[in-house]
């Protein structure tokens, strides 16, 4: 029997369901999803086809393995329908067909229709062609490798600082890459006959990217975040490995491996959103009221654009905000929950927009400990299942927008002088999905948040923090975030004494 397995790329590490497609005994029978194979012969016979993966840019992962096949030439299976069952990220790619010597051909999309794939007890998994030349004809195959020629930075592994973006590279791409062959340490075993220690350690040679060869700065400290919400601060010294159609962090000195890592930050902020949670409790153990003003969609860019044409006069005559980063996955829900309990996704539990729900305690479990009184000012949904209840704000006036709703709710919650008052204003973010970052409509919202602003500084007697859960970028529809790029992680973050003292 065989199996065509299907495993969508963003489930590998959870464990997704494998899909499996029955192949008969007498026919390879791919699916729709495939095309059509079929080997007929007079002669059954039973043998074990070696695994071929299709991997690389590729959606889902895609492999062929172990039938009952029969045995006749001229039997194929077209590679440009093995490979669209993957679902290349972009329509321009190359191919690899690599082989188990490591050799391997390098074909333009546009030309594989001309390229079929059989299996030979022989050759193995072996490239047919009538039109390339005969050298593309690798023989031995193990794996069909997808390579994106265009860099997408929603995609892959990137490489940025806290004011630029600097490099992208797709799991395709990384086959493309000068590699280091490492030995890497698997285990050691130990066995006593007669008196005598016998000793074997084992190695597996592992094809790895020095991290130092794609991060151009003499920096010894790097933060890396993950697709499992992951937020370490590394050094330079270790490797990348790409698995499939993912890349992960590896460093063999020190025994540790960390899955699809989605990027490496250089100059690092001082700051990150997580020290709301740190530096307000702070401020109440020390006796002073914390009023956090969460502006969501915020970005250190849109800050500096901001500034520069006028938009934001009061926030403007503050002194100049820190540098803040944001985790991975840079999303409201993430980011919101990393604020309020100090910690990042993977600890926390929250990481992205299907997260609802706290693994550790956050500021208002904290504050009831304590005994003191905390306020939450939202919008029309709850966002988090946090220890109390939101004030919720619907768009009564139907301006299109619930951020007045919310500076008038706000303004009546502290006048009941509660210790922490948390404020979530929307309406940044929701222009800059519609019209983009620097567009006039968003930089006209942040005028009018940043009156907002102002008048709830100008009430509040204590400490006040302005943050934001994450930035966004422009893309030709509007804006979007969630990207590990600079615009989507960098935030501003402001500490500074109230005015109503």
């Amino acid at each position: 029997m065989g199996l065509v397995n299907r495993n969508k790329g963003k489930s590998i590490i959870s464990g997704s369901k494998v899909i499996l497609i029955i192949i008969g005994a007498a026919f390879l029978i791919i699916g729709a999803l495939i095309g059509r194979m079929s080997i007929p012969s007079s002669e059954e016979v039973s043998t074990y086809i070696p695994e071929l993966k299709i991997v690389g840019d590729v959606n889902e992962l895609v492999s062929i393995h172990d039938f009952k096949s029969t045995k006749e030439e001229n039997s194929f299976i077209a590679l440009q329908e093995l490979v669209d069952t993957a679902k290349p990220v972009t329509k321009n790619y190359d191919v690899l067909l690599v082989g188990e010597d490591g050799l391997f051909a390098q074909i333009e999309s546009k030309n594989i229709d001309d390229c079929k794939i059989r299996f030979s007890h022989e050759n193995g998994w072996q490239a047919v062609t009538q039109k390339h030349p005969i050298n593309s004809k690798i023989k031995r195959i193990k794996e069909i490798v997808v390579v994106s020629k265009e860099n997408t930075w929603d995609y892959g592994f990137n490489v940025i600082s806290s004011k630029e973006n600097i490099l992208n590279i797709t799991p395709g791409q990384f086959y493309l890459k000068e590699l280091v062959l490492y030995p890497y340490f698997d285990g050691k075993s130990t066995k006593t006959e007669d008196g005598r220690k016998y000793n074997v350690e084992l190695y597996k040679h592992k094809k790895l990217l020095p991290i130092k060869s794609i991060v151009k700065s003499n920096q010894e400290r790097l933060l890396m975040m993950g697709k499992n919400g992951v937020y370490e601060i590394i050094d330079n010294k270790g490797y990348l490995e790409v698995m499939n159609n993912r890349i992960n962090y590896i460093n063999p000195e020190k025994r540790k491996q960390i899955h699809e890592i989605q990027g490496i930050m250089t100059e690092i902020p001082s700051d990150t959103i997580m020290n709301t949670y740190y530096d307000a409790l702070h401020y109440i153990e020390n006796d002073e009221r914390v009023l956090i003003l969460f502006l969501d969609g915020f970005g250190y860019h849109q800050y500096e654009y901001a500034l520069s044409k006028g938009y934001i006069p009061f926030m403007g005559g503050l002194d100049n905000p820190k540098m803040a980063a944001s985790v991975y996955k840079p999303v409201t829900n993430a980011g919101f929950a990393a604020m309020i309990t100090g910690q990042p996704p993977n600890i926390n539990g929250v990481y992205d927009r299907k997260y609802k729900d706290l693994k550790t305690e956050s500021i208002f479990g904290k504050m009831q400990k304590m005994g003191k009184e905390a306020v939450l000012v939202e919008g029309d949904i709850k966002i988090l299942n946090t220890e109390i209840q939101p004030i919720l704000n619907i768009d009564k006036n139907k301006n299109g927008t619930r951020d007045d709703e919310i500076f008038e709710s706000a303004l009546k919650a502290i006048k009941n002088e509660p210790d922490l008052a948390l404020v979530h204003f929307h309406s940044i973010d929701d222009m800059g999905h519609e019209k983009g970052d620097f567009a006039k409509e968003t930089m006209e919202t942040l005028k009018t948040i940043d009156g907002y602003v102002k008048e709830l500084c100008n009430k509040w007697d204590g400490k006040i923090m302005i943050v934001s859960d994450h930035g966004i970028h422009s893309t030709a529809e509007g804006g979007t975030h969630g990207v590990f790029r600079y615009e989507d992680l960098i935030v501003p973050y402001f500490v500074f004494e109230g005015a109503d003292k």
